[in-house]
């Protein structure tokens, strides 16, 4: 996700034309280098060898959950899309195949990590009723540059899937990261089914959708396909559209989008 602290390493280009020349010399330099190079793909070995560090240090057990958790373990995804940033038209396409990197400590954390420089996480927590709740939402991003990182945090009541997942249902929250307000709404869009090696899945199809204001503003419409016996994540489609506001440079404007679905569901270990 864009982060303002991008925006920090560009203020010489407001101290005089001499710096602002040398400023964008380099800039083109870099931007010609690296900002334009495409990211490193972190693929199934290297998910695996994070996984294994993870689960080391967090001492947890590999064994069903009774808590309907998804599994531990690196799970892969068929994938398109990619993500721009408008600053000399930076953008970098997502691998074919991507990894999710679940860990379990008694709530489940799923890393979406399509790239080195890119990695989206969700935090969800058994809540009663059959329901997931989002306790929070770590994500960090390297791009132009520089690399961020974010945690969002939400209230108790902040579903990926509501109890009872009844047709229709709707929930409301605020969640909050640093100089950030993150407003939630969500929907169940109803029952489905997901191939997943040729075999139809049952899954739970909700929607989030994700206002951001504060330091960056835009939307992050997501819908998720669930599975209802252990909350994995069997297929996602997610855009932003964020911008910062205006400085140096003027308006600095993020893009994603991305889908992605699972092609098995026995992890990798």
């Amino acid at each position: 996700m864009l982060s303002s602290t991008w925006f920090a390493h560009h203020r010489l280009l407001t101290f005089g034309v001499g710096f602002g020349v040398l400023i964008v010399a380099v800039a083109l330099g870099v931007w010609l280098f690296v900002l334009r190079s495409p990211g490193t793909q972190v693929d199934l070995r290297e998910a695996v060898r994070q996984f294994r560090l993870s689960q080391h240090d967090q001492h947890a057990d590999l064994t069903a959950h009774d808590t309907e958790l998804p599994p531990a373990g690196v799970y892969q995804y068929r994938t398109t899309g990619g993500e721009r940033l408008s600053v000399g038209d930076i953008s970098r396409a997502f691998p074919s195949t991507t990894a999710m990197i679940v860990t379990d400590s008694g709530c489940a954390t799923l890393a979406w990590e399509p790239l080195v420089q890119h990695m989206e996480g969700l935090e969800i927590c058994p809540a009663g009723g059959g329901a997931l709740a989002i306790a929070s939402a770590p994500s960090s991003e390297d791009i132009a540059g520089t690399r961020t990182t974010t945690d969002i945090r939400c209230p108790a009541r902040t579903y990926l899937v509501p109890p009872g997942d009844a047709d229709g249902t709707r929930w409301h929250e605020t969640c909050h990261a640093p100089h950030e307000k993150v407003v939630v709404s969500g929907r169940v869009l109803g029952r489905s089914t997901v191939s997943v090696g040729g075999r139809a899945v049952p899954a739970v199809h909700t929607e989030l959708d994700l206002t951001w204001s504060g330091a960056e503003s835009g939307t992050n419409p997501n819908q998720y396909w669930i599975s209802p016996q252990d909350g994995m994540i069997l297929r996602q489609l997610e855009t932003v559209d964020v911008s910062e506001g205006s400085g140096p440079l003027g308006s600095v404007h993020y893009s994603e989008a991305m889908s992605i679905a699972v092609t098995s569901l026995r992890p990798a270990r």
